[in-house]
């Protein structure tokens, strides 16, 4: 393994380049050499790890952010071209460019320079068999009429309303044609490979339900309980850290219940007001991310008065989901926090906006049974009556308590010496080796 060199690229959000840097990292382990690419913004976010180094692209303005996936495409396209030239002329070629959602581009320069190209999915294996059912040249279901008030029965899947599939399938979409993308690539180039963070207990029947010439890969969960640095890093400062360990120290065991929405959604006051309730009446003390610059400082002390609980810009979330005092995780459902609550054998209740959030959740609730999904009403706000309901049921022990410490022991197993994630990524590797040589 030591003669491989991986090159990762990865956008710098917070969902893209955390479990990319899991991934790094698990490969580093491994004895290859890494080298992981984002934009300029990433910059700040990424530590010094051994075996590991760093390349920033361009793109965005002046201060590196990015505005939008497509503007990344030609600069990007450039840079990694001159990258990957310049390390085989400095004898450190790469032999596999792995790339996540949203930069098929990736894959063109590597077919143009001949390297093997992976994509790592970081979302789950369910997801990834809705988007290549979707979008697949042999008559996928996005080339036919949508009835967007129906229904759809895909392979290996519980039957799913278009209203519970990931939004960027649906045609109208901005970013509907990159995940067309994405799969024409795959399908075009029968070398192409597909890595996911998830694990093969989970997601059988998923991953079963694909066509044998997609060559995919479970080798998650990637977090795999793990919370010491530099194995979880963040884009947003957590300045909070020793106050809420302290606090969650002083609660009883399964007491707390965390509630955070991830890095991209940001709650109306009305749907913050209404789930704050729900907490208060229940009397559970509650470990709330509100990711507010400054305007809603009053309104977060007040809830923490009244409450019993306590607010935080940011906080790390795998260390917290460890945490005994956690009972309860109430979250957006996006795959990495439900990836992450899984591990640590925490049931959730689930409030999902956007992406692959709500069929995340509908699997969590009717597929794996570690968790409810929250139903909102007719204006999309989760009352408090609703909110009670999901917390007594996900609090009060009983079935879903056993599924969540069944999922953990699984998740344990898969990424164990002998388990089934570390057997994918010895057999990607030797398959990477033929494709190689």
């Amino acid at each position: 393994m030591k003669h491989h060199h991986f090159l990762l690229v990865s956008l710098p959000i917070q969902s893209h380049i955390n479990p990319t840097f899991r991934l790094a990292t698990r490969l580093t382990r491994t004895g290859a050499q890494v080298t992981l690419a984002t934009t300029i913004s990433g910059l700040k976010t990424l530590p010094s790890i051994s075996g590991m180094s760093y390349h920033f692209f361009p793109g965005g303005g002046a201060d590196g952010k990015l505005t939008s996936i497509q503007e990344l495409k030609f600069p990007g396209s450039i840079n990694l071209k001159e990258l990957l030239l310049t390390k085989a002329k400095e004898g450190q070629k790469v032999d596999l460019l792995i790339y996540g959602l949203s930069l098929p581009w990736v894959a063109e320069v590597a077919r143009e320079l001949h390297v093997p190209s992976a994509l790592f999915f970081f979302q789950s294996a369910a997801s990834f068999s809705v988007v290549y059912h979707f979008f697949k040249g042999d008559g996928g279901v996005g080339n036919s009429n949508i009835d967007l008030t129906g229904s759809i029965k895909l392979p290996g899947l519980p039957l799913l309303r278009y209203s519970e599939i990931p939004s960027f399938l649906i045609p109208t979409h901005r970013y509907a044609y990159v995940f067309q993308e994405h799969i024409d690539t795959l399908e075009k180039h029968p070398n192409s490979f597909i890595l996911i963070n998830s694990f093969d207990g989970l997601e059988e029947e998923s991953i079963k339900s694909l066509p044998d010439h997609i060559n995919i890969f479970s080798v998650g969960p990637l977090n795999s309980g793990e919370t010491e640095e530099p194995f979880v890093i963040d884009t947003i400062q957590d300045s909070d850290r020793e106050k809420y360990l302290r606090w969650l120290d002083s609660k009883r065991e399964k007491s707390v219940v965390y509630v955070s929405f991830g890095s991209l959604v940001k709650l109306q006051k009305n749907q913050k007001y209404e789930i704050f309730q729900g907490l208060i009446e229940l009397g559970y003390p509650f470990l709330w991310v509100i990711r507010n610059q400054g305007e809603d400082d009053e309104e977060s002390r007040r809830y923490t008065a009244e409450g019993g609980g306590l607010i935080v810009r940011w906080c790390s979330q795998v260390e917290v989901l460890n945490h005994v005092a956690v009972g309860c995780f109430v979250t957006h459902s996006g795959w990495n926090s439900t990836v992450e609550s899984m591990v640590s054998g925490v049931p959730m209740v689930g409030y999902p906006q956007d992406a692959d959030q709500k069929m995340n959740a509908k699997m969590v609730e009717e597929v794996w049974g570690n968790g409810v999904k929250a139903v909102a009403d007719g204006e999309g706000v989760v009352g408090r009556e609703e909110m009670k309901r999901c917390l007594a049921v996900v609090m009060g022990g009983g079935e879903i308590t056993r599924n969540c410490e069944k999922l953990k022991s699984m998740a344990m197993e898969a990424m164990s010496e002998d388990g089934s994630s570390h057997r994918n990524l010895n057999r990607f590797f030797q398959t990477l080796k033929l494709v190689s040589e």
